[in-house]
């Protein structure tokens, strides 16, 4: 391995006077970078938080001493190093989970010039994004967030998974920078019983791999899972297949109709059944945009295989955070395995 070039991207002295000014650290007012693509075989795709002024470069590979272009960084990039963040590029288009203001309280799920609504806690509250997956004509994103169905009773946080189509070009008129695709589920990584024992809060994913379980090959997401810190200290991980995923977004939405009512099933859903990948996503009716606005979580969780955690762990000096996936190994009896690699 050599190294074919070096460059240097430092903050401008007026980010990092301002950042400072707004009473951020000197370490938080430095340029990190937190995105990074390779968009062909001579272009790389940079985003660096600045000094909480996000921005995004395109390098040429054959030189790279330059950045070929410069690009506002919000809503691709955070503004805070060590704020949870997402991204995946697929398709030629960058799509983000991130927040796209200094003080972190406009999270958004985002791909150029589509966004979730802003500051909307219906659709992302106060979410914590941990990755980001392709998957034929969908990009799935992981996350943990305040559950909005379960304020009435307290505070909790859910895992979930949401779900935008990737030709999503969206809505008409006032709709055309709001998606027309997004829905979200709870993700079911618990211990079965009469009173189950959940892990709530998801840390990390594997990729979609392809998994023989039943003489069958599957497409199947890792997903590594804790307890609330004020609760037993423990870890699991669950596997999900993501036809379960699929399945989960063709069914009921859930409601709330007054603040203080029980969050239930629709019982009436407009047609075209709102969420679901269309050619032109410009050309629905408003009453699918309105309905996909005001209702996108779906009214059942995303079972774990198995229906239950494949791996748990109780231990009070570490969790589980991470999870790197050895996919289909052979062993010496001419069977297959994954292999998982569990960090702390």
């Amino acid at each position: 391995m050599k190294e074919n070039h070096r460059y240097y991207w430092n903050s401008s002295e007026a980010n990092y006077e301002m950042c400072q000014l707004k009473g951020k650290s000197e370490d938080d007012c430095q340029n990190y970078i937190r995105v990074a693509f390779k968009k062909s075989d001579e272009e790389l795709f940079v985003c660096g938080t600045n000094a909480f002024h996000p921005m995004c470069k395109i390098f040429n590979l054959t030189d790279g001493t330059k950045g070929a272009e410069e690009m506002d960084g919000r809503g691709r990039c955070p503004y805070d190093p060590l704020h949870n963040s997402t991204s995946i590029y697929a398709g030629d288009q960058l799509y983000s989970g991130t927040v796209a203001d200094f003080s972190g309280s406009d999270p958004l799920i985002y791909k150029e010039p589509m966004r979730t609504e802003r500051l909307d806690f219906k659709q992302l509250n106060d979410p914590n994004f941990v990755s980001s997956l392709e998957y034929k004509d969908y990009i799935f994103f992981f996350f943990r967030e305040i559950a909005v169905e379960y304020i009435n009773c307290g505070k909790a946080i859910y895992s979930r998974v949401a779900r935008v189509c990737k030709y999503d070009k969206g809505g008409p008129h006032s709709y055309r920078d709001r998606w027309t695709s997004f829905l979200k589920a709870r993700l079911n990584c618990s211990i079965p019983g009469e009173y189950p024992f959940y892990f709530d809060e998801i840390q990390d994913t594997s990729d979609v791999l392809n998994t023989a379980l039943t003489g069958i090959t599957d497409p199947i997401v890792y997903g590594v899972f804790n307890t609330p810190v004020n609760a037993i200290s423990g870890s699991a991980v669950c596997m999900f297949n993501i036809s379960d995923v699929i399945e989960t977004f063709m069914g009921s939405f859930k409601d709330q109709e007054a603040m203080d009512s029980n969050w239930l099933p629709v019982k009436k859903i407009p047609e075209p059944r709102p969420g679901t990948c269309v050619e032109d996503s410009r050309t629905l009716p408003d009453i699918t945009v309105n309905f996909v606005k005001s209702h996108s979580l779906m009214d059942d969780a995303v079972p774990s295989l198995f229906l239950k955690p494949i791996f748990t762990r109780i231990s009070l000096q570490s969790r589980l955070t991470s999870i790197v996936v050895d996919n289909q190994i052979a062993g010496v009896k001419g069977q297959y395995y994954d292999i998982l690699f569990l960090g702390t």
